[in-house]
């Protein structure tokens, strides 16, 4: 935080800053975070617009936390998340994500296991990997199949050759294909990738035929090498720091 920053919020935010309550936590973390981004502020419209729009959806998401659930203990935590959220905002998902986090770290029910490691989670995923992220979280059902491939060499060695095939909705007709946000996403250790890797519900076991009796991935491979190519199945699944991070912010 700028360490001048309280000698450059307004006097009424000062006072909301140095004295929150359960009842004006919603506007006192508004309030902040507009003048935290101050260096975002300039007169250009569509700054002053994204700052806006987060201000009012930090007040939206607290405002809907129960006035007895509120919970300032962990301000810190809320100060911090606005801090990280500083160059984030002008995507709307993560905007969105960045106010319910801090709406989280104020609310008895879900601040207790929060941690300072999310802020910096999000502050490291770019909308893509945002957009994943909630791709993932939102399949009606979890594990996520993927399909990758491989080609045989001598000595029955193989080696990849396309990328993970994700099954949303358990169908080739919805696939993505993201390798850059699956490597974010696994090295912040929010998911893991399990390859080689296979359950028998039978929405699962479905997508696997699918891919295995479709040429849509395998196209641009050498015809003349397909006898060759390994079919890999696997499972995407969210770890429990993963498990608990969504929760804080979708």
């Amino acid at each position: 935080m700028n360490p001048n920053f309280l000698n450059q919020v307004p006097q009424s935010t000062k006072e909301l800053l140095l004295n929150p309550t359960a009842k004006n936590i919603g506007e006192t973390l508004g309030e902040v975070s507009k003048f935290m981004l101050w260096p975002l502020n300039f007169p250009v419209m569509w700054a002053n617009k994204h700052i806006e729009k987060f201000k009012n959806a930090i007040i939206h998401n607290i405002n809907k936390i129960p006035e007895n659930c509120r919970d300032i203990s962990k301000l810190n935590i809320a100060i911090k998340t606005i801090e990280d959220s500083k160059y984030q905002i002008s995507d709307d998902n993560l905007r969105q994500m960045f106010a319910k986090l801090i709406a989280a770290s104020v609310d008895k029910r879900n601040n207790q296991d929060i941690s300072p490691k999310f802020s910096s989670i999000l502050s490291q995923l770019c909308p893509s990997d945002a957009k994943l992220l909630k791709s993932l979280f939102f399949n009606p059902v979890l594990p996520i199949p993927t399909v990758s491939y491989a080609l045989y060499e001598d000595k029955g060695y193989f080696y990849p050759v396309l990328d993970h095939f994700i099954g949303i909705k358990y169908s080739k007709e919805n696939i993505i294909h993201d390798e850059a946000g699956l490597d974010t996403l696994t090295s912040l250790g929010i998911i893991q990738i399990k390859d080689n890797f296979e359950i028998s519900e039978k929405h699962i076991q479905k997508f696997y035929q699918e891919m295995k009796y479709s040429d849509y991935p395998i196209k641009p491979l050498d015809k003349n090498r397909e006898r060759d190519i390994k079919i890999i199945n696997g499972i995407i699944e969210f770890t429990s720091l993963g498990k608990n991070f969504m929760k804080k912010i979708l």
